[in-house]
C-alpha cells in the first residue's frame, strides 16, 4: 500500500497571491505612467524649444493629453485646425512669430521623455511589486 505525501510551502499561497496581485495592477502603473509622460510632453510641447508655433492660437489651444489603447498620447489639431500634422512635420526654414517655435514640438520632447521613460516606469513597477511583497509576506 503507497502512502501518499502532501508536501506544501506554508508561504506558497501568499507568492501566488503576491504574482497574481503584481500581474493584476502593472496595467494600471504603466498606464498611470504613460498618462504622467504625455503630460510632461505637451507641457514640453508648449513652453520649451521647440514649442507649438502660434499665428492665431488655434493650433495652440488645440493641444490636449488624450487617453488611447497603449496608455495616453500627446495631441494637436481637431475641428478648424486640420493642419496641426503638417504644421508639426514641416522642416522648410521659416520665421515663426513665438520665438522658440519650430517643427517636431511634439516629437522632439517625446524622444527625450523616452530616454528616462524607462528608468522612471521600471521605479514605479519597483515599488509596486515591493509593495505587494510586503502584503504577501
Amino acid at each position: 500500500m503507497a502512502i501518499k505525501t502532501k508536501i506544501a510551502s506554508p508561504n506558497l499561497n501568499n507568492v501566488v497571491g503576491g504574482l497574481k496581485a503584481l500581474i493584476n495592477k502593472i496595467p494600471i502603473a504603466t498606464k498611470q505612467s504613460s498618462r504622467i509622460i504625455a503630460e510632461k510632453v505637451f507641457a514640453d510641447s508648449q513652453t520649451k524649444s521647440p514649442c507649438v508655433p502660434v499665428d492665431t492660437n488655434a493650433l495652440r489651444e488645440s493641444g490636449r493629453v488624450e487617453p488611447v489603447k497603449e496608455g495616453y498620447a500627446v495631441v494637436y489639431g481637431g475641428p478648424g485646425v486640420d493642419y496641426a500634422a503638417y504644421v508639426h512635420d514641416d522642416l522648410r526654414p521659416r520665421k515663426y512669430k513665438r520665438p522658440g517655435s519650430g517643427p517636431k514640438f511634439v516629437e522632439t520632447h517625446m524622444l527625450r521623455a523616452a530616454s528616462e521613460a524607462t528608468p522612471q516606469i521600471a521605479a514605479v513597477l519597483d515599488e509596486l511589486a515591493g509593495n505587494i511583497l510586503k502584503v504577501y509576506r
